[in-house]
């Protein structure tokens, strides 16, 4: 291909070959990977929630004035155990109980939907009650939800799963 060039020349060629075609194919491999693992996006009605945004974040502020607060069983709880736990989740209003109309959980991963789960609480008098399944080992991200008087509250934290 290159024996009319100087051997150094030729040399250089090849380099300047094999890596061009290197790129190429880490290139087709990188794509390949990618449709392999896509993941949507976090929320599919992003839209919505940015256009009600100030509008949740003056609900959450007006809740906590009024002395809203979700407490659960785990809250003094450092590392939690591999398996199905049990969650109690009670809304307090100036450290007295307080009704809520519904509340769920959303377990999920840093940057990622693959392991994102919700699971819905069950009420049982003034406070909700499930069982958990921590299927993986590690950090994740909680969420509390709640419903109240059409008003959405909101607690995120962090547990370990070990």
């Amino acid at each position: 291909m290159f024996k009319n060039l100087h051997p150094s020349l030729r040399n250089a060629m090849y380099v300047v070959l094999f890596s061009f075609t290197a790129l190429v194919a880490a290139t087709f491999y990188t794509i390949r990977l990618t449709f392999q693992h896509f993941e949507p996006v976090m929320d599919k009605n992003y839209y919505e929630i940015g256009l009600n945004y100030e509008k949740a974040i003056e609900n959450q502020k007006d809740l906590l004035s009024q002395g809203y607060q979700l407490t659960t069983n785990w809250d003094n709880t450092t590392l939690l155990p591999l398996g199905e736990s049990d969650l109690t989740v009670s809304l307090n209003k100036k450290g007295e109980l307080a009704k809520a109309d519904s509340i769920y959980i959303v377990l999920e991963r840093n940057a990622t939907t693959k392991h994102t789960a919700r699971y819905d609480l069950t009420p049982s008098n003034l406070s909700f009650t499930g069982k958990i399944p921590l299927r993986e080992k590690g950090t994740w991200n909680l969420r509390i939800i709640s419903s109240i008087n059409g008003k959405t509250f909101e607690r995120e934290g962090k547990i370990t799963v070990r």
